[in-house]
């Protein structure tokens, strides 16, 4: 059967792996004419890594990644630890493989090198998407066209495929921006930064960093509620460094030192979506941020996109004579739990923005009451084993 795979981002990539695996004919055709990811940072759980592990990348992500002692949440102010969820070996004793902290562009890397060039297109922009007679069609800004028995939309949020099954977007703004960047470790190193994946929490704001690169860099970003009505959702849009350095003025030393210490500052605002109520049409379906766009407040985008890949490989290896079915059998097993991690982003989102002191005081409490309490807030997603779900029936 030979699947079409529209977008070779990791989502799409992933994907494209876990088809060859299964014995399908899988070919993935991207707009960029460059292959690149963004400059960025991304962590990768347990549940997704014993994903990427069944797909033979488990050296791979030994050699690119950075595998944190520890996910800290601390005060904005003071840096004093309010909660400590154990990683490292403990990680690996609790969920059955290894958090990762990752360069993007490194992921990226390793997935292409194991999917090879052969069946990769570039410079294949999709604009519209055409079913009929037991086919599917992409059609290319470009003119072109390619043809198969199904196709898989791993387009992004701003997907061409998602329209088609969905019907236009209904994204909702969150009046929060992210803002992010890459500094060397060395500025890192000097302010006192340990090799652990870092929260500081403060009022209507949030800043996440930690090492990737194999520990040549620290990733940071800062979430923030937005003050004006700018609202560009593009990963490549360039923030002023300056201006965030003013908003972070009374932030920990840390936090400031490593925004100081990066070249290049970007932001992008944050829009939310409500979980799509169908997955597929007739002869294609969606993975990743095309299903199921998420806020960044548990970490979960890319992790749930590689969770999607080896889902819809296991669907459709047991259905293989009707792929309609198959597909709706993937989007069956997957729209409860995406569902359910869009919500709990949402929530720690609404927790980012506190404002009241007594509020923000009683939150930092809840951090630090119960050793078990920062834990169990991820325990139901790390300890996921993907192919059991795959397997099993749908929730």
């Amino acid at each position: 059967m030979r699947v079409l795979i529209v977008g070779a981002g990791i989502g799409g990539l992933t994907t494209a792996l876990a088809l060859r695996q299964v014995g399908f004919d899988a070919h993935v055709y991207e707009q960029a004419g460059v292959l690149r990811e963004v400059g960025a940072g991304v962590a990768i759980s347990p549940n997704a890594v014993k994903v990427l592990h069944r797909l033979g990348l488990a050296e791979a992500l030994r050699t690119v990644g950075v595998v944190s002692r520890s996910l800290d949440s601390r005060d904005w102010r003071t840096g004093a630890l309010l909660g400590r969820v154990p990683l490292a070996e403990a990680a690996v004793d609790r969920w059955g493989a290894p958090f990762y902290h990752l360069h993007r562009a490194d992921l990226h890397d390793a997935l292409r090198a194991a999917f090879g060039d052969r069946d990769l297109t570039l410079g294949a922009r999709c604009v519209a998407v055409e079913q009929g007679d037991g086919a599917v069609t992409a059609h290319f800004a470009d003119g072109r066209a390619a043809t198969g028995e199904l196709l898989v939309g791993a387009d992004g949020i701003h997907s061409v495929a998602r329209e088609h099954v969905a019907g236009p977007d209904r994204a909702i703004w969150s009046r929060q921006i992210s803002w992010r960047g890459l500094a060397p470790a060395v500025v890192g190193r000097e302010s006192g930064l340990e090799a652990r994946h870092h929260s500081f929490w403060g009022p209507r704001a949030q800043f996440v960093c930690f090492y990737v690169a194999a520990g040549r860099l620290v990733n940071w970003v800062g979430n923030t509620q937005s003050d004006d009505d700018w609202r560009e959702e593009s990963w490549s849009a360039r923030g002023d460094r300056d201006e965030l350095l003013v908003r972070c003025a009374e932030w920990h030393p840390q936090v400031r030192t490593l925004i100081a210490g990066t070249e290049q500052v970007f932001k992008w605002a944050l829009f939310d979506r409500p979980p799509l109520a169908t997955w597929t049409r007739g002869r294609v379906t969606l993975v990743g941020d095309a299903a199921h766009p998420m806020l960044p407040y548990m970490a979960q985008g890319a992790s749930q996109s590689i969770e999607d890949a080896l889902v819809l490989a296991r669907c459709l290896a047991a259905e293989r004579a009707d792929p309609p079915r198959a597909i709706e059998s993937y989007a069956a097993r997957r729209r409860e739990r995406t569902a359910a991690i869009q919500a709990a982003s949402r929530d720690a989102g609404r927790l980012v923005q506190l404002t009241d002191p007594a509020e923000i005081q009683a939150r930092n409490a809840r951090l630090g009451a119960d050793a078990e309490a920062p834990v169990a807030r991820f325990d139901w997603i790390w300890s996921y084993d993907v192919e059991q779900a795959a397997l099993a029936g749908p929730a």
